[in-house]
């Protein structure tokens, strides 16, 4: 049977008439495109850190019952996106900038895998184009000086990546909506005052994934990661 589920990828150019269109009735992988929409609606700037969400006006926004909605809002609270407020519903969480820069270690270990694996299978097939393509919204983003839109067009970087690496779980864990909504939340910080730094560090990690030098292209991102993590830090200490 054809799933509900319809991420924001596949989803491109339909609105949410035309993705429900695509679905059955079926309540549970409902409740995981509302998990999913909604994430998309914090990666958007829909929805901010610390907002109250309202079942009922979720209800209305997606055409839904109240049901799946509060469902989700559950889901969400187990992935932590959202926290559950007595007699006050649901909310954005805020994250502190010590679990951000936990958050950017975790997913290191991640990513890391992806670069590994994903250069070892570059000259796969269309592999190589498909990274091209990925890392010219990058560049746009970059060029536009947009934190929001650089860092989700990073996420998307290492989605591809963890797809052309092969390793199911780790494109599965990847796509997860806490990773999703972790990642936004690291746009006040990243890159913050290191605009040219950062992408001249990811236009010779991309180069070098190209060539399929697999031990130097984690070399060279792991030192990427180590370079973020000490301005983030350095940040953490100025606010203690």
């Amino acid at each position: 049977m054809e799933t509900l589920y319809v991420s924001r990828y596949e989803a491109i150019g339909l609105n949410v008439t035309e993705v429900r269109a695509l679905k059955s009735a079926d309540n549970a992988s409902l409740v995981e495109y509302l998990v999913e929409a909604i994430v998309d609606g914090v990666m958007e700037h829909r929805y901010a850190p610390g907002q109250r969400l309202i079942a009922t006006d979720l209800a209305e926004e997606f055409n839904v019952s109240r049901a799946p909605v509060r469902e989700a809002l559950h889901v969400l609270a187990g992935e932590g996106v959202v926290e559950l407020v007595a007699n006050r519903g649901a909310r954005i969480r805020k994250l502190t900038l010590k679990e951000r820069i936990d958050f950017l270690e975790f997913t290191e270990a991640l990513c890391m895998l992806g670069v590994r694996r994903g250069t070892d299978r570059i000259e796969k097939g269309d592999n190589r184009e498909k990274l091209d393509d990925t890392f010219v919204e990058i560049e746009e983003a970059w060029s536009r000086r947009h934190a929001g839109d650089f860092v989700d067009s990073l996420y998307r970087y290492h989605i591809m990546l963890n797809h052309i690496s092969g390793n199911n779980f780790v494109e599965f864990f990847y796509r997860r909506p806490y990773i999703r909504f972790y990642t936004i939340m690291l746009a006040d910080l990243t890159p913050g005052g290191h605009w040219d730094e950062y992408i001249s560090n990811y236009r010779e990690i991309h180069q070098i994934i190209l060539t399929g030098n697999q031990k130097k292209a984690v070399e060279r991102f792991s030192r990427h990661i180590s370079w973020v993590l000490s301005f983030m830090e350095s940040e953490n200490v100025n606010l203690n």
